[in-house]
């Protein structure tokens, strides 16, 4: 009967430390991961072009352009909590929204949280190199005013 019991005992200990040698990938983690990349919108209904690349790190590179002015550089960080993607540009200014976030192949949607609950949706696209080249970063940014972004 002890022999039996230890047997059992020895199984299940067996499958417990198994079963936390494997690294559980959470629906947050796959969402990070997801989002990592260069992405680009330009939704007709706006006169907004923009590109966003999102690190593994945690931090982010916006270029926007409204209307035919000029791109403008962002940076900051990003994270992901369960479905939510946020973040802050570099001046300590939080977006303006949040976003709910989900996936159809290359297409990431971005809902926003606020009132407004808007979706843009942006496709996996490398950032050309003009693009990055001719953008300027905004005064209100390095003089850490209020300025209008895109996030």
């Amino acid at each position: 009967m002890k022999a039996k019991f230890y047997m059992m005992a020895m199984v299940l200990f067996a499958l417990a430390i198994t079963g936390c040698g494997k690294e559980n990938e959470t629906p947050t983690t796959n969402l990070t991961t997801k989002v990592v990349g260069e992405w680009h919108c330009a939704p007709e209904e706006y006169d907004v072009d923009v590109y966003v690349a999102f690190t593994a790190e945690g931090t982010f590179d916006e270029y926007q352009r409204v209307g035919d002015g000029r791109y403008r550089h962002y940076a900051g960080t990003w994270e992901v909590n369960k479905d939510e993607l946020s973040g802050m540009y570099a001046d300590g200014v939080a977006w303006g929204s949040s976003y709910k976030v989900a996936f159809s192949g290359d297409t990431m949607l971005l809902t926003s949280t606020n009132n407004s609950a808007e979706t843009m949706t942006y496709t996996k696209e490398i950032i050309p190199e003009e693009v990055k080249e001719s953008a300027i970063t905004p005064f209100a940014v390095r003089a850490n005013d209020n300025n209008e972004r895109w996030f």
